[in-house]
Order: C-alpha cells, then sequence, then structure tokens
C-alpha cells in the first residue's frame, strides 16, 4: 500500500450532518464537520471502549460516541467525559488519533503519510471548476491495482462494453484491424493514446480519440476529446483484496459546472467491476502464476512496474532510466 499520499475519504455530498465511516488502505476513519463546516478526520475507534466513533453523532462542534457519550474535537482529544463527577478530570492520553484532512475539488481528503514530513496539498482534479460532472461511489471487490490496470488497459472495451462503448460500436462495424497505442511515462506516472490517423512525428493526447491516464497512487482518468467527454477515477484501496471506486463523469450536453451526486452506478463502469472482481477471484484461489501476457498488454505492465517502484520509493529516483515512449501495435 502506498503511505506517503492523499487518498479520497469520502465525497463532499456525503459528509453533512452526520459522521461518516471511511476505509482508506488498512485504517478504518470516521469524517465529521465541526460547526464551521471544516471536515476532520479520525480513527473510527472511541478511546474508551472501542467503539465506533461513525455510530455517534456531532454535538456542540465534537463527535460524541454512542456508547458513553464521550466527546471528541477535531484533533481527536477527549473534550468531554458525561460520567465524569465534578471534582475528576479527564485522564491525561484520552485522544483518538487524527489524520491531516482537506476539502477540495468535491473531495474530502485525508493524508496517509507516516514519515512526519509535511506533505504538499492534495492534487487538484483537472476540469473539475469548468465542467458539470455526475459523481458517485461503489465498493469493488477487487484489489486496486487490478481495476487501476483495467481503466487503462486499451482492448478490454470492444468485448466488455459490447454495444455501449464508442470502440465496442466501431468493433462491431468494422471489424478488429491492425493499429496502434501511444505509451509515454510522466513524472506521476503513465499515458496512453490513440494514434490519429494522419501521425506526425509530433503527435500529441490532444489530436488522440481516446487518452487514457494513470496518475499515482490511484488515479485514472478517460478522455475522448472528439466527444467532450471524460472520466475521473480513484480506486482508493481499502485492503489487499477491496477498494472504493469514487467517480465523476462530464458528458457531451452537459451544460454549467457544478456536481450532481448519483447513487445509480454506470452500466460502463458495472461491467467493468464485475470482470475486475471476477479477476480477483481467480488470483485469490490460484496466485498469478497462471498469468500470460501479449505486447499489448505494455500499459498494464507498466502500470505495475510503475506502482511497484513507488512502493519501494524508487519511482523518482527511477522513472528516468525507464523507456519513456514506445509505440505498441494492436488489434482493436
Amino acid at each position: 500500500m502506498l503511505r506517503n499520499y492523499w487518498y479520497i475519504a469520502c465525497a463532499t455530498p456525503q459528509v453533512q450532518g452526520r459522521p461518516q465511516a471511511a476505509q482508506v488502505l488498512d485504517q478504518a476513519l470516521v469524517i465529521f464537520r465541526d460547526a464551521a463546516g471544516q471536515p476532520h478526520a479520525l480513527l473510527d475507534r472511541c478511546c474508551h471502549r472501542g467503539v465506533e466513533l461513525s455510530l455517534g453523532e456531532v454535538v456542540e462542534n465534537t463527535l460524541t460516541c454512542r456508547y458513553h457519550g464521550w466527546r471528541f474535537d477535531g484533533d481527536g482529544h477527549c473534550v468531554h467525559i458525561p460520567s465524569l463527577t465534578a471534582e475528576r478530570h479527564i485522564p491525561n492520553g484520552c485522544q483518538v488519533p487524527s489524520l491531516l484532512c482537506r476539502e477540495q475539488d468535491g473531495y474530502v481528503w485525508v493524508w496517509m503519510g507516516q514519515d512526519g514530513a509535511e506533505p504538499p496539498e492534495p492534487p487538484r482534479l483537472p476540469g473539475f471548476e469548468q465542467y458539470q460532472w455526475l459523481q458517485g461511489s461503489q465498493p469493488w471487490q477487487c484489489a486496486s491495482l487490478l481495476a487501476l490496470q483495467n481503466g487503462i488497459d486499451w482492448c478490454h472495451p470492444a468485448f466488455v462494453h459490447q454495444g455501449i462503448h464508442a470502440q465496442s460500436r466501431a468493433v462491431q462495424a468494422r471489424g478488429l484491424h491492425e493499429t496502434a497505442y501511444e505509451m509515454r511515462l510522466l513524472g506521476e506516472g503513465l499515458e496512453v493514446f490513440a494514434l490519429p490517423a494522419a501521425a506526425s512525428d509530433a503527435r500529441i493526447p490532444e489530436q488522440a480519440s481516446t487518452v487514457l491516464r494513470f496518475e499515482l497512487p490511484d488515479r485514472v482518468l478517460v478522455h475522448w476529446p472528439q466527444q467532450d467527454e471524460r472520466v475521473i477515477l480513484h480506486f482508493v484501496p481499502t485492503g489487499h483484496r477491496t477498494c472504493r471506486h469514487e467517480w465523476l463523469y462530464h458528458g457531451a450536453g452537459m451544460r454549467g459546472v457544478g456536481v450532481t451526486w448519483s447513487e445509480a452506478e454506470p452500466e460502463v463502469m458495472a461491467q467493468d467491476r464485475e470482470i475486475v472482481e471476477s479477476a480477483q477471484r481467480s488470483y485469490d484461489a490460484y496466485g498469478d502464476a497462471f498469468e500470460h501476457s501479449v505486447e499489448a498488454d505494455a500499459a498494464t505492465l507498466m502500470l505495475r512496474r510503475i506502482v511497484a517502484l513507488a512502493a519501494e520509493g524508487r519511482w523518482e529516483g527511477e522513472r528516468g532510466a525507464l523507456r519513456q515512449r514506445r509505440v505498441v501495435p494492436v488489434r482493436s
């Protein structure tokens, strides 16, 4: 698990009057707002008897445990114990661990770093303030890495999303044909895009029909420039074999700016989830020794390598030694 990064704890609409439980990496957290509307993140565990604080409520600017009414401020300090008599004081050390928390671009973010260094601000979401978005969240029963791989996998849409994805419709109309995608390393990850029909040496993603971008630790951006359609996906790890899918979607015809919350899972994303959760069950049962890869898998294999290097703290130092650009022939 990559720890020295910002992760989404929850979407802004999910934390209003009541506290919101949020699993991030291997930590169960609770998010709540103080009287000024500022979000705070604490470990979801009362320091008295371990009850989840997300079962409680926000009272007088504090988070109150449902079990015995102990109250905690935004830094996790216990500020009130109802059972104490007038002459008694709150014992030393009555505190719940807190995490650095920021609200930005429609989400509440938490810093999961453990090295004590002052972190940068959360990474901005490109175009967030320029477009109208649908926003949603679903748990996925698979490792975050599998979901990220699927997000930049070039060849699956024709088969997984038959009839509802542009690539699938194109294949149905004219069949599979030989083409190529270009893969480029970025400072924060990897970009993959379709080569235009009349590609020049100065190929740029803005000319492409499809652009896929992976950014550490858990983000995939999908953009169809010619259709004014874009998706921002985060696959927040919630365990070694589970993740939480946070998504934003902007489509052609969506006017204005702002965010609308949706409880419905888009059909394309539900299809991806079904496929990747199926793969997870195979890895759980058999490990990964059964795997065989082909040239078209170059992007997903590079994503794995980037994540592995980042997990070992070697990405920043070694990314320059990797192949920076590659054109990958495929049939799609």
